[in-house]
């Protein structure tokens, strides 16, 4: 049999998953297994023997317990439907990132948090990436952004009023449109010394927000608005997040007032 059979069989009927999940735990004998998986007991019986095919199980004694290869199996099977349903946890951050992005692995956002924009709630991940943003702890903050909003003005301000240095990377026309617009405003805050302005010529999709022990990662909708933001601690976000970020400060050029 195939890898591919064996995925169609576990998938083709709910409880012969239930069963392995149950053998996972601890063996057991048939009538125990239907109790526990609410399925007849020629049911598991039938379930047992297809299994046994299959080298996954051996009875001892009247019970039936997982042999090496079901272990492995009940393990690897429990951990592809715990990626799908992390996957549908984030599926609007997702559905809001970029193809590129698809190598940012799911599983590295389980202890993320994460807040998405709803129809009762359009700016949900708005104030939640404010809220974080006020709460860091950090001397500098390296930041990535196909966009400069207001919306986030204060609370950046905030940190550059504590002397946090912050690194800012816009695409080249966000940057020519913001000095155009308020030139003076534009000299100004260049002029402070608390912010590195770069601008990259490369489309920039999916905002990065890096302190010391923490990033924000910031998707967009066709709109332009925010539609989700993910808050992680976990080193691999970080590592991805801070590469991206890097990629596009050493293509861009420094702003200077």
């Amino acid at each position: 049999m195939t890898a591919l059979d064996d995925a169609t069989f576990l998938a083709g009927a709910p409880e012969r998953w239930r069963v392995l999940a149950a053998l996972r735990d601890a063996p057991a004998a048939p009538a125990a297994l239907a109790d526990t998986v609410d399925a007849s007991r020629r049911t598991v019986q039938r379930h047992l023997a297809a299994f046994d095919d299959r080298g996954w199980v051996e009875k001892h004694d009247g019970a039936y317990h997982l042999t090496t290869t079901g272990t492995v199996v009940a393990r690897t099977h429990a951990n592809y439907l715990s990626e799908l349903d992390n996957i549908e946890r984030l599926e609007s951050v997702y559905a809001a990132l970029p193809t590129d992005a698809a190598d940012l692995d799911p599983a590295w956002l389980d202890d993320a948090t994460v807040r998405t924009a709803t129809r009762e709630d359009p700016q949900a991940p708005v104030g939640f990436y404010v809220d974080r943003v006020r709460a860091l702890d950090t001397d500098r903050v390296r930041m990535l952004s196909p966009v400069l909003s207001r919306l986030y003005h204060d609370a950046h301000a905030r940190l550059a009023t504590e002397g946090v240095h912050t690194e800012l990377v816009l695409p080249t026309g966000t940057v020519e449109r913001a000095r155009n617009e308020n030139p003076i405003e534009f000299r100004a805050v260049l002029g402070l010394g608390v912010l590195d302005l770069y601008r990259t010529p490369i489309d920039v999709d999916v905002g990065v927000t890096l302190a010391d022990d923490r990033v924000l990662l910031c998707a967009y909708g066709d709109d332009g608005q925010l539609a989700a933001c993910v808050d992680s601690t976990d080193d691999r976000v970080r590592a991805w997040a801070t590469d991206r970020y890097e990629r596009h400060r050493d293509r861009g050029e420094r702003v200077r007032p």
